[in-house]
């Protein structure tokens, strides 16, 4: 009962839709501006970087924060009788709800952002690893084309494939069928839904007219 209403809890912090209500502050719906998204970007593109920058850390908090309490903490919650299997899933429902709440946020009618800042915090209180190799492929597509979108893709699949390195899976042996699979399975879907999520964006990027970094276009 307590992990789930503590899933429950990380989904409805997950959803808190800091840029729309840092739109609001200056009388802007991000819904209407922009690229149309209440994320990081499109807050320092239509708000600026006086909004915009903490909307990020806001975003990156809010998907670390239930995430590194509960790795640190489950243990007091849960009791000495839960097996690893059922750790890990909890974690990932934890870390699964929190991210889902930011791109489908109850708050706006289920429709909310494309999840990158708040998956790149429950990636760091995940696995400080996969979110340095994720965060270092970002950088450099990001530098090299200038297109958030196409950087976040990106790392979106290199989430995945770091993810298999970190956790041993490419070792000889370690295609096995264990708890750690889980996490496997959650960066799967993360990755598939970040890229869904960014449809409009690879459009535009075939089409050459993706706005590049912080463009106000």
């Amino acid at each position: 009962m307590i992990a789930f209403l503590y899933i429950i809890a990380s989904y409805l912090i997950g959803a808190v839709p800091f840029g729309y209500l840092a739109g609001r502050i200056k009388g802007v719906d991000l819904r209407e501006h922009g690229s149309h998204n209440i994320g990081a970007t499109n807050a320092v593109r239509v708000l600026g970087k006086s909004l915009g920058f903490p909307v990020f850390v806001l975003d990156f908090m809010k998907g670390f924060l239930p995430v590194f309490c509960w790795a640190h903490f489950s243990s007091f919650l849960q009791g000495p009788g839960s097996s690893a299997w059922m750790s890990e899933t909890v974690l990932v429902l934890v870390c699964l709800a929190t991210i889902v709440g930011h791109t489908y946020t109850c708050y706006l009618q289920f429709k909310g952002g494309k999840g990158v800042a708040t998956t790149a915090g429950v990636l760091m209180a995940l696995s400080s690893q996969v979110f340095g190799i994720a965060i270092v492929v970002w950088l450099v597509v990001f530098l090299t084309t200038r297109y958030v979108s196409l950087a976040s893709i990106v790392a979106a699949v290199a989430m995945v494939v770091s993810g298999l390195y970190c956790y041993g899976f490419f070792a000889l042996g370690g295609l096995v069928w264990r708890p750690d699979a889980i996490v496997i399975i959650f960066l799967l879907l993360v990755a598939i839904l970040v890229i869904a999520k960014h449809r409009s964006n690879i459009s535009r990027l075939l089409k050459g007219t993706e706005p590049k970094a912080f463009s106000r276009k």
